[in-house]
């Protein structure tokens, strides 16, 4: 009887792992489903603003919005923190600028000036979900 009882146990505790695990797996894409859950609010923003003026960016609900942006030689994206959650704006490919370092707390901003054609790809990798990008044009 005891070693039934043992090898219930066992399948049991195998049972909870495995109920657990997808439950953290499902809990996880929820989390980063920012091709789901964001679709709906995702912007592509068309700047029509003169060379020298800011074009602007917010993180909020975990996300960048607009997630794309056109823009112009010389004029300037600023990134504004609006969420709890610290963020940071991280270079991955196009013209070159320096990342900005981690936004902790709501309204920290940072900010680029565009010198150079071309597009920009960007994330956040404290929340690499977080993608966004700029097309800068001449």
């Amino acid at each position: 009887m005891r070693r039934h009882e043992r090898s219930a146990g066992r399948a049991r505790r195998l049972v909870w792992r495995v109920v657990g695990g997808a439950l953290v797996a499902l809990v996880a894409a929820g989390c980063g489903g920012s091709d789901l859950g964001s679709s709906a609010t995702t912007q592509t923003t068309i700047s029509t603003a003169t060379p020298g003026s800011t074009v602007e960016i917010v993180m909020k609900s975990l996300d960048f919005s607009p997630t794309a942006v056109k823009a112009t030689i010389g004029q300037t994206v600023t990134w504004t923190n609006e969420d709890q959650a610290p963020h940071n704006v991280t270079y991955v490919s196009g013209p070159r600028f320096r990342s900005s370092r981690r936004m902790m707390t709501i309204g920290q901003r940072f900010s680029i000036a565009l010198g150079q054609p071309g597009t920009i790809h960007y994330i956040c990798t404290l929340h690499p979900w977080m993608k966004a990008t700029i097309i800068v044009s001449p």
